[in-house]
């Protein structure tokens, strides 16, 4: 190779790394404008680190608020349509309320004292709840990656919108005796393949897709099925579907019953 050739070769390789920078500074810019909350640094300076690893291409607007988090539609590797979780390191309340889920979590040895920490643990302990359902053939989201207090599962929608939930449907009697033998098989697989009971299962987090498929979300509060506050919050699952189903005309069989189905025995016996 001539030094000319080595010199054009050169260039072209700074021009290359020119560009790339280029395109992560208005990734970045893009990225500042989307945001409508002012997050804290390490939170941004985690955010840029996966856009600057790939994982997140491009972030668009949010998807859903609340107080403790925000959900923003992104785009990851190969364009696939991402949920991008974040967590508000803003209250110790949210420690407060949460901690009997992570207490005696066996995943989990060790329950931060600080606050921020305790967070980080909140998101890893979703992904992990996640990737356990997901891998057990439960109908949720498939989570991709998180760190420190940002999460990115699969988005449930096309189109950029969202799926309903079940509480934000309108439909005939008919779907909704569809549905539920779906949902109710949803919860048997989480209990007995990925261990898990869903905590805070209701019509608020279940999608349904356009064929009237379901997908559970929020598994945040999910706790493993042999941590102590498992059984009573499984049998508060069942209500909570029991309730909503036979509002909408559909005949089900007593909470009792079904958590005898899902467990093998009648609640809270002792084995």
């Amino acid at each position: 190779m001539s030094g000319e050739e080595k010199a054009e070769k050169k260039l072209r390789i700074r021009e290359y790394r020119y560009e790339r920078e280029q395109r992560y500074l208005r990734k970045r810019s893009e990225f500042d404008e989307v945001l409508e909350e002012v997050f804290d640094r390490q939170t941004l300076m985690t955010i840029y680190s996966l856009m600057n690893k790939g994982l997140i291409k491009e972030f668009y607007g949010v998807v859903s608020a609340g107080k403790e988090s925000r959900i923003y539609l992104a785009k990851g590797r190969d364009d696939v349509d991402l949920a991008v979780k974040i967590y508000l390191i803003v209250s110790a309340e949210f420690k407060k309320r949460r901690m009997m889920y992570a207490m005696y979590d066996p995943r989990f040895k060790r329950v931060p004292r600080d606050f921020k920490d305790f967070i980080y643990l909140w998101a890893r302990r979703e992904y992990s709840n996640l990737e356990a359902a997901y891998e057990a053939e439960v109908p949720v989201p498939k989570p991709y990656f998180v760190r420190n207090n940002v999460l990115g599962m699969e988005f449930i929608g096309e189109g950029g919108k969202r799926y309903p939930t079940l509480v934000e449907t309108r439909l005939e009697r008919g779907d909704y005796e569809e549905i539920y033998p779906k949902v109710i098989e949803a919860v048997k697989k989480l209990y007995r393949k990925a261990k898990l009971i869903h905590g805070d299962l209701s019509e608020y987090n279940i999608f349904v897709l356009p064929n009237r498929d379901i997908v559970l979300i929020d598994l945040s509060q999910a706790v493993r099925i042999e941590q102590p506050i498992a059984e009573p919050l499984l049998l508060r699952d069942l209500k909570n579907l029991v309730r909503f189903f036979r509002k909408n005309g559909v005949e089900v069989p007593e909470p009792d019953e079904l958590f005898a189905e899902i467990t093998g025995r009648k609640p809270f016996a002792s084995s």
